[in-house]
């Protein structure tokens, strides 16, 4: 059977999804994984299993990154869990991919404005463009 190989767009809502459960549960890094494993058998290509590999072993560093561009009335646990997986997948794209930053950042604020209606999307973009001027 061959592989299919799954569109950016669905790639970043997985991967969104997946780091929004595993902030969630605060799991350390083995649950991540075996959840990559899990969803490896349903959805999942070989290249978006990589990355997520990749995002939970430099999770801590990128979750350090986002911090340092956080306003000072801002911190790391006052935002909603589910913002914070797409600054930590957002993160990921722009500092370790060749992805167009632009598109990484329009296409994690669609998925606020779908997800979290009342939560402000300038905020992410604002953060996310902070990490690309790094």
């Amino acid at each position: 059977m061959s592989e299919q190989k799954i569109s950016l767009t669905k790639r970043r809502a997985y991967l969104v999804q997946m780091f929004y459960r595993y902030l969630l549960m605060n799991n350390d890094t083995n649950y991540i994984k075996q959840d990559i494993l899990d969803e490896i058998q349903e959805k999942l290509d070989v290249e978006t299993t990589l990355i997520a590999n990749n995002i939970a072993e430099k999770l801590s560093d990128l979750k350090k990154e986002i911090k340092k561009h956080l306003s000072a009335s801002w911190k790391w646990e006052r935002i909603p869990t589910y913002v914070q997986s797409i600054l930590v997948v957002g993160a990921y794209e722009i500092i370790f991919t060749p992805t167009p930053k632009a598109v990484s950042i329009n296409e994690l604020v669609k998925l606020v404005k779908e997800n979290l209606p009342d939560f402000d999307y300038k905020f992410v973009n604002a953060c996310l463009d902070k990490i690309i001027k790094i």
